[in-house]
């Protein structure tokens, strides 16, 4: 994982004194005689010697250390591995990766001039990426790069959020995509790799191709190398690996899903944050007296019992059961026992999650919430949201659509002109 610090304290001021050399030497000498040095002749008084003091060596000016300019842009890449998106109230779709390689660049404007007094710093785009992938791409047709909606015939030039994403739990797989679709606004402070941002997305869900490759695939060897796409609608066509997942494979902008598979549109406020976001159960739930995080949603869990037992974060897990029988190595595929499983995996039973604590009659009781960290290099940002149902009953019974979603994204921070 590539990193780049940039703070002030790693700047060193070197400055060095010369040594002054003084040197004083006295020449005397006693009368001879007696100890009564009366000035007579032949006992003449001496007159003193004294040496010539060398003059100071000027003290050089110390050295001022070098001043590093506030930023005039900043990107966040994803670094999709160690990232977590929890989706729905039924603990199916909870623990997926994003994948690594989605980025968002942003325009920079500080009130101060260089690092140390940058300032609560606005930003505002996206604006054209400084990584190697080209975000910006016509809606309809994201293999095509675009400056402009003339670039687009018969659709628009919009920026993504990520190559598209694979989510598969339950035997039921989706492909999602993520358009920006505001002017997006929020602040950074340099110094300390602290922001947010007001960030609406488009949520495009699709119909996944199979449990194992819910996202056409670019079979490249690795990001930013050059491939085929395998699947949809561009299958056989050349691509480059734009987002590297750990369990579905390599996607591209190149390799988009099928427009006749997609089952639903969600306009979602990610609002990335490295501070704290949260939605409180102010939503009456449709099947179960009680209180929900979403609009229209059915029920909070789906426990045996009805009880979520979860921590202050609202992440949590039904005591009561169900039990889930899963491949250890890939999760998303359901399992009798190890024969069901890839060679060398195993079947094993898991616990069903669940978001936010309930009190005894099974109504949410708690804040749903996620918890980012500040940092000059790899800043945590999260967000958390609600998603709409699909045109799919089998997703939505599933995931748990309509539902609550939380989303953990450790990000890189790049500052310069070019970034990996």
């Amino acid at each position: 994982m590539r990193t780049r610090a940039w703070t002030i304290d790693s700047i060193s001021t070197r400055t060095s004194l010369l040594p002054i050399v003084v040197m004083i030497a006295l020449l005397g000498a006693s009368a001879c005689g007696d100890n009564d040095n009366d000035g007579e002749e032949g006992n003449p008084t001496p007159t003193p010697t004294q040496t010539e003091v060398a003059a100071p060596s000027p003290t050089p000016e110390p050295t001022a250390p070098p001043q590093i300019p506030c930023p005039e842009q900043v990107t966040y890449i994803v670094q999709g591995d160690e990232s977590d998106l929890d989706v729905g109230w039924t603990g199916i779709y909870f623990d997926q990766q994003v994948g690594t390689g989605g980025a968002l660049t942003f325009a920079v404007d500080c009130p101060g001039e260089f690092l140390g007094g940058c300032g609560e710093c606005p930003i505002s785009g996206p604006i054209t990426s400084t990584t190697v992938v080209d975000n910006q791409r016509c809606v309809n047709a994201s293999e095509v790069p675009c400056t402009s909606d003339t670039d687009c015939p018969g659709s628009t030039c919009g920026f993504f959020f990520g190559a598209p994403v694979p989510v598969s739990g339950g035997g039921v797989p989706i492909c999602v995509t993520n358009l920006i679709t505001n002017d997006v606004t929020g602040t950074i402070i340099p110094e300390i790799g602290a922001g947010f941002s007001d960030l609406d997305i488009d949520l495009s869900i699709y119909n996944g191709l199979a449990v194992d490759q819910p996202c056409p695939i670019c079979d490249g060897n690795g990001f930013d190398t050059p491939g085929v796409c395998r699947g949809g609608p561009r299958d056989g066509a050349a691509c480059t690996v734009h987002g590297t997942t750990t369990l579905f494979g390599d996607t591209s902008f190149d390799c988009p899903p099928n427009p006749t598979a997609i089952i639903g549109v969600t306009a979602v406020p990610l609002d990335l944050t490295t501070g704290t976001s949260s939605i409180e159960p102010t939503e009456s739930c449709q099947t179960l007296a009680g209180s929900c995080y979403c609009p229209d949603q059915e029920r909070p869990n789906a426990c045996l019992d009805g009880s979520c037992t979860a921590d202050a974060e609202g992440a949590g897990t039904c005591l009561a059961g169900p039990m889930d029988q899963q491949c250890a190595s890939e999760p998303f595929r359901g399992c009798l026992n190890d024969d069901d499983c890839a060679v060398g995996d195993t079947c094993e039973s898991r616990t069903r999650e669940c978001s936010g604590a309930t009190d005894a009659s099974g109504s949410t009781v708690g804040p749903l919430t996620r918890t980012g960290e500040p940092s000059t290099s790899l800043p945590l940002q999260v967000s958390t949201f609600c998603v709409d149902a699909t045109s799919s009953p089998a997703v939505n019974a599933t995931s748990g659509l309509p539902g609550p979603a939380g989303v953990v994204l450790p990000t890189e921070i790049c500052i310069f002109p070019s970034c990996p």
